[in-house]
């Protein structure tokens, strides 16, 4: 069979002998590069193209034979759930078929004379709505037959309104985007050219159906902060015992851990190993693995331990570096899927990544025009890995690594590929367990960073910026917030206001909450007993406690509320009543004086008790620095400080410590 013509280009007069319903629908009408409209199989793949590298086949097919009846049995899958069970085998008449081949032929390639019609679909998007009309059509179809065993339907004109709406109460399929499939098949161009005969049925009776309400997704769980600093010190820390043990400069300056465990391992001529290892693969790569076992025998001689030890060190920091990018990108799939060697450029003294945005994007558009902002430690985990891709021949750093067959191309990992890696990788760490029931998927990674993002006060702009959920010129430029955006590292959060706009997602909020009104917390700061002093006697005034205090602060998250982050802690104080104002005018605002240490309005919760630590390092450092000896007083004062501090958080700090080493 002749390859259809990529050429070839469908003229006005196709389109107004569509509008007129005389258009020929002949075996050869090309439909992809790969098919013609006769074929048994639609196949819009296509090598040449890399977004489509990143999906299997199998997503960009439409299989028309496989779900024609009698033409091709359908084996039943061996292992059927309970749910499986309730669902029919896809299976139609051919008149059904051909029909259904018209119709998607002019949704893929004249959306515009759809009404309603957004523009041209995506491949992906044209087999998944085949699909769903498939499955719930061949429902339908057995339901009848079941109920009416002589009223059978043949064809697209015998399916009834009654039909499509007992369809619509029963189908067991998810059929939250059948209402806009049945839309279009209900079209008039479309109805115009079917060949069995025009539906029963019309636009305006399927608007007028109930629809069942949709269900609200189940939210994807963000990274817990104890999961997401797991994942983020051990990959770091083994990424960067990479990069020692090269003698590669890295860009993260924490490398203290990572030096005393690349010591550990004793491996002084590792960059020779690791040369000797590229030669490896590239002997198997040509030659077959029949070529390789001299190598093995030579390794073990040469570096004295079994060249294992060091492919399963390198796989684990492959691994890591794929944890290091999706925790600190809020790449989906699909972008990190897209990564590329030689993907970060420079701009305004600003490292980037250039990867490809696939979702809500035409399918013809270039590759890597997209940018990701890179801190330090992310551009380390791309030059980890694009020293891998001298190992697997792989162009998409993102990949297996396994080697690339000489004449082959390289792939991506597949989604499911990723999360095994991803999954294997926290099983390996976990030395505890704690997280053994804990399932990863990439996108879980993308909700917890804006979940550290939100904590961290960070603005929804820079969020929205950062996950792409822009669509359009103006949107970049305005850094307009895309609502998108506020349902990531939450569970159907939304924004709320407090006083310095809009900054926090409502798990963030929650968490402030709690940390702040919660039972038995401890607080420091020159606020702290009067905060306390205050909190029990409300609580105890509308007389919750336990369970029902911690849904009455849940529910106070939601709507805000009045705490403004000062540095270490929160100022509790009323800056909107204006008779408060009067009686005491704050002297913080206008010119950020705030010392948390002794204003009465300010208080530190535990939750803040990293970043006291932090200070009181900081300040032991600088007090030490000949630098500041002009500053030692302000220096000692801040110490004494944040040490008082930590003492309230119940953290003591013995007095002979005066150094940045101090153990707390």
């Amino acid at each position: 069979m002749a390859k259809p013509s990529s050429n070839y280009t469908y003229t006005l007069d196709d389109q107004r002998a569509l509008v007129s319903g005389q258009f020929h629908f002949h075996p050869d009408l090309p439909v992809t590069e790969r098919s013609r409209f006769g074929d048994g199989e639609w196949n819009w793949f296509n090598e040449r193209n890399r977004r489509f590298r990143i999906l299997p086949e199998s997503k960009l097919c439409v299989d028309w034979s496989r779900i024609t009846a009698g033409v091709r049995r359908v084996k039943p899958r061996e292992k059927r759930t309970a749910k499986s069970r309730r669902l029919c085998v896809p299976q139609l008449p051919k008149e059904i078929v051909e029909d259904l081949k018209r119709v998607f032929f002019i949704i893929g390639l004249f959306p515009s004379l759809i009404r309603g019609s957004k523009g041209r679909k995506k491949p992906i998007t044209i087999v998944q709505e085949v699909a769903l009309c498939v499955n719930c059509l061949s429902y339908v179809r057995s339901e009848r037959l079941r109920t009416q065993p002589r009223s059978q339907i043949n064809e697209l004109s015998d399916f009834t309104l009654f039909d499509i709406r007992k369809g619509i109460e029963t189908c067991p399929y998810a059929i939250r985007d059948l209402k806009s499939v049945l839309l279009l098949l209900a079209g008039e161009v479309v109805q115009a050219n079917l060949k069995h005969g025009r539906l029963q049925w019309n636009t305006h009776d399927i608007k007028r159906l109930r629809w069942p309400q949709s269900r609200e997704c189940k939210p994807i769980q963000s990274l817990p902060d104890a999961l997401f600093a797991l994942l983020s010190n051990r990959s770091a820390d083994l990424m960067l015992e990479f990069h020692l043990l090269m003698g590669n400069a890295t860009g993260d300056p924490s490398t203290e851990t990572a030096r005393t465990k690349s010591d550990q391992r004793n491996w002084p001529r590792f960059r020779e190993m690791f040369e000797s290892y590229v030669i490896r693969r590239q002997l198997l790569r040509s030659k077959g693995p029949q070529w390789i076992s001299s190598h093995t025998r030579e390794f073990t001689k040469t570096f004295g331990f079994e060249l294992r030890v060091l492919s399963e060190f390198l796989r684990d920091v492959r691994v890591a570096a794929f944890q290091i990018i999706l925790l600190y990108t809020g790449m989906r799939y699909s972008e990190a899927a897209s990564i590329q060697r030689s993907c970060l450029i420079k701009r305004d003294g600003i490292t980037l990544i250039k990867s490809t945005l696939i979702k809500n994007e035409p399918s013809n558009l270039p590759i890597d025009q997209d940018e990701w902002v890179a801190i330090p430690i992310v551009e380390d985990a791309i030059r980890a890995l694009e020293e891998f891709s001298r190992c697997n021949f792989n162009d998409f750093l993102v990949s297996s690594f396994d080697t690339v067959r000489a004449g082959a191309n390289g792939n991506p990992l597949s989604v499911k590929g990723l999360t095994f890696c991803l999954n294997s990788y926290l099983d390996k760490i976990d030395d505890r367990g704690v997280w053994k029931d804990w399932e990863l998927t990439p996108h879980q990674y993308r909700h917890g960073l804006v979940k550290q993002f939100s904590e961290a006060d960070v603005g929804l702009p820079y969020i929205t910026r950062q996950l792409k959920h822009y669509h359009s010129l103006l949107s970049e430029r305005s850094y307009r917030i895309n609502p998108t955006t506020t349902i990531y590292g939450m569970q159907r959060q939304r924004i709320v206001a407090n006083a310095v706009g809009l900054r926090a997602f409502r798990n963030a909020k929650t968490k402030i909450a709690n940390d702040l009104y919660g039972e038995g917390r401890r607080f420091a700061g020159g606020g702290a007993a009067l905060h306390v002093k205050r909190t029990e006697a409300f609580f105890a005034g509308i007389g919750l406690e336990g369970k029902a205090r911690e849904k009455y602060i849940e529910k106070f998250s939601k709507s805000g509320g009045n705490e403004i982050r000062t540095g270490v802690g929160y100022c509790l104080r009323n800056h909107v009543d204006p008779e408060k104002l009067k009686e005491a005018p704050p002297p913080c605002i206008g010119d950020l004086n705030c010392n948390p240490h002794t204003c009465v309005h300010s208080v530190v919760p535990e939750g803040r008790k990293a970043d006291v630590i932090a200070r009181y390092r900081y300040a032991a450092k600088q007090m030490e620095s000949p630098d500041q000896s002009y500053l030692r007083s302000h220096w000692e004062a801040e110490m004494q400080a944040h040490a008082a501090m930590l003492h309230q958080l119940g953290i003591e700090i013995p007095i002979k410590i005066l150094s940045c080493h101090a153990s707390i």
